[in-house]
């Protein structure tokens, strides 16, 4: 079963308008207060559409104090459980790449068929995987941007006139729905080889182009890799996970690897009249884009590191980072793996069947903000994620 992912950033773009659904607030104390919210939330998903299983999360944190309530997840939840946090993965790419930069290892206003500074090796190979459409025109930054006109094989369907078996289908549910192949471990060359063999493309890269891109930070991964020789989530485990004290963040990869560690906060898909756990799964497509796994403590935590200057990048690269252009729809704005959203402040969102989040810092209040849910409601997604946008909205109305 495959749900459009992709538009996660689109429909937060569209989250500050008004919702229909309830967030309470009365003159009580703050962790009082936002466990109502958070409980009339949820109450509204149950009594209005059956959603037994499934729930919010909140963890804000200010410089004063930390706060973290849930409802009709798990009466032990805590801000340590795992849940896959899907895109926010990209801000960990975007910092591994801005670190080699601030390093001098890489450039990234080079075009990505350029050699790594001071080797005679370029960024991508030059096999018939990596025969990218317009890749001399491709630069780093670009990539970062989701200007690049990368095809996105995560989201995009194959073409119907492709000459290719998985034509007019997603090709890593065609891939994973052969027989016996549900965990086949994708990889980096794989992935960019359907791209560059059938010569798929959103436009040739413009800076006033903008087309969201899970391949093009598979691009990122791969060249992580090249520059840095090692893999990467053994990168992002020696510069940001250990350094960091990020102890319940991981970085899978293998197609075997489909559990969330314990405790994990389990996820449900309601789509018609279907309900179906959807806790484990194969994460290999996702690498670089999409894969990690962590809790809502670590990401609260990395979010605020990463964003002040305190997770290896200097403010130079922090404010590299923070320098969005439009994306075209309804005032989001995008930088280099860093979204501005409305309200909240620099950050990114994510959605992985079936987890939902946003994750942001408001360098003007000094507050971090996450928000997450555990269940995805097919029918009214978009509202879904409105709703927990006016949640962690107007609980940063009552923290002290």
């Amino acid at each position: 079963m495959k749900i459009k992912l992709i538009p996660i950033l689109v429909l937060c773009l569209m989250l500050y308008k008004c919702s229909d659904t309830p967030v309470e607030n009365t003159n009580v104390t703050t962790d009082a207060a936002l466990q109502q919210m958070t409980d009339s939330l949820a109450n509204y998903y149950k009594s209005q559409y059956s959603i037994d299983d499934g729930g919010f999360f909140l963890n804000i944190v200010t410089a004063a104090n930390n706060y973290f309530v849930s409802s009709n997840i798990n009466s032990s939840l805590t801000a340590n459980y795992h849940y896959r946090i899907a895109s926010v993965t990209k801000t960990f790419t975007a910092a591994a790449i801005m670190l080699l930069h601030q390093q001098g290892k890489v450039n990234i206003y080079d075009n990505i068929t350029m050699n790594i500074p001071g080797t005679s090796v370029p960024y991508i190979p030059a096999d018939s995987n990596w025969a990218l459409p317009f890749k001399n025109l491709i630069t780093i930054e670009l990539l970062l941007q989701h200007r690049a006109g990368v095809f996105d094989i995560k989201n995009q369907i194959i073409p119907n006139n492709i000459l290719q078996p998985y034509a007019g289908q997603y090709y890593t549910d065609y891939i994973r729905n052969l027989p016996g192949n549900n965990n086949h471990t994708f990889t980096f060359d794989e992935l960019a080889g359907v791209i560059s063999s059938n010569n798929l493309y959103n436009f040739s890269p413009v800076p006033n182009e903008y087309h969201y891109s899970n391949t093009g930070y598979s691009t990122l991964g791969k060249i992580i890799e090249r520059v840095s020789g090692m893999t990467y989530s053994d990168f992002l485990k020696m510069n940001f996970f250990i350094p960091l004290g990020l102890d319940n963040t991981f970085s899978v990869w293998n197609g075997n690897d489909a559990e969330i560690p314990t405790p994990k906060i389990d996820s449900y898909l309601y789509e018609n009249v279907s309900i179906i756990k959807t806790t484990e799964d194969n994460m290999s497509a996702n690498v670089a884009e999409g894969n990690l796994i962590s809790s809502p403590a670590n990401v609260s935590k990395w979010v605020n590191l990463l964003l002040t200057g305190k997770a290896g990048l200097n403010m130079t690269s922090v404010e590299l980072m923070k320098q969005t252009l439009p994306t075209g729809v309804n005032g989001e704005s995008y930088g280099l793996g860093i979204a501005f959203i409305p309200g909240l402040g620099y950050g990114h969102n994510g959605a992985h069947l079936s987890y939902m989040d946003i994750a942001a810092y408001n360098p003007d209040t000094g507050n971090t903000m996450l928000v997450g849910t555990n269940f995805m409601y097919v029918a009214g997604l978009a509202d879904q994620i409105r709703s927990m946008a006016e949640l962690v909205k107007s609980g940063l109305t009552v923290v002290k």
